[in-house]
Formats: structure tokens, sequence, C-alpha cells
């Protein structure tokens, strides 16, 4: 089954579908941090202690939580940003639309199951149907708008009062 055809089948979308499930969840990250934490201690607890190395682990620490710090600010403006860009294209309307949009495929799915159809073979006639009608419209309207037309002649009419025209 080609990557078209899968597309007309419900549970492509429903895979396609995001239930946060890509997303480093806060329980996964608190994991993360406590083995990390485990095998740097490990490490650690593995060497023997100085001054130079107690003053350069200092400085590792202090290092890596300024640059954790930093780059969670940047990366919260950028969801920020994100957020902002997609609130203005997904408003209200957008999901209206695709309310009636989808409300429009379910009928057509329920009017094709009443046929005996499938929703691919109606979308398939469908649209022969509609290619047809739309290029035969467009046939016409173009041979209209290079259609000229001649004029009518006009005649003088002599008249002294406007009641001799309604007579």
């Amino acid at each position: 089954m080609s990557l078209q055809e899968k597309k007309f089948d419900k549970t492509y979308w429903e895979d396609m579908v995001d239930n946060g499930n890509r997303y480093v969840s806060a329980k996964t990250m608190i994991i993360y941090i406590a083995c990390m934490g485990i095998i740097v201690q490990s490490i650690a607890l593995m060497i023997t202690p100085s001054s130079w190395l107690i003053w350069n682990a200092l400085g590792f620490v202090v290092a890596t939580n300024l640059g954790a710090v930093v780059l969670a600010i940047k990366a919260q403006h950028s969801a920020e940003e994100i957020s902002k860009k997609t609130s203005m294209a997904f408003n209200a309307d957008f999901y209206h639309t695709f309310h009636i949009l989808t409300e429009i495929k379910n009928k057509f799915v329920e009017v094709a199951e009443k046929d005996g159809k499938d929703i691919e073979t109606e979308i398939d006639e469908l649209g022969e149907d509609l290619y047809s009608v739309v290029r035969g419209y467009l046939k016409m309207y173009n041979e209209h708008s290079k259609t000229k037309i001649e004029m009518v002649e006009t005649k003088e009419i002599s008249y002294e009062h406007e009641k001799e025209l309604f007579n």
C-alpha cells in the first residue's frame, strides 16, 4: 500500500496525532537527572580529592549551571514565539472551518457506505466529475469572454410628448 493510499485510512492519521509520547516528560527528566547524578557521583568517589581538582570541579559546575540557565531562558523565549505564531494561525476560525470540513467528510463517508462504496472510490469518482464540471465551465467562460458583441444600431426617434412613446 502506497503512502497516498494509507492516507485514506483513519489509522494513519491516528498514528500521526501526537499524544505527548515524543516529548520528554517531567518524570523522564527526573529519571535522567538521577541516573546522571549517580554516574557522576560514582566517578567522583573513585578519584582521590585535591584542592586543584575541587576548584576545577566547582568551576565546571558553575559554568554548566550558568549555561543551562541561559539555554532554558532562550528555549522559553523560542517556545513563546512559536506559541504566538501558532495561536495566530490556528485561531477559532481555523478550527471551525476544519470542523465544517470534517462534517462534510463524514457525510461523504456515510453516503458512500449507503451506496456500498468506500470513501476512496467515491472521491475518485467525484474528482473526475468535478474536474469535468470545472473544465467545462472554464471552457465556456473563456469562449464567452472572447466573443465580441456587435452593437445594435440606434435610430433617432422624434416625439413631442412622452405619452407618444407608450402608445
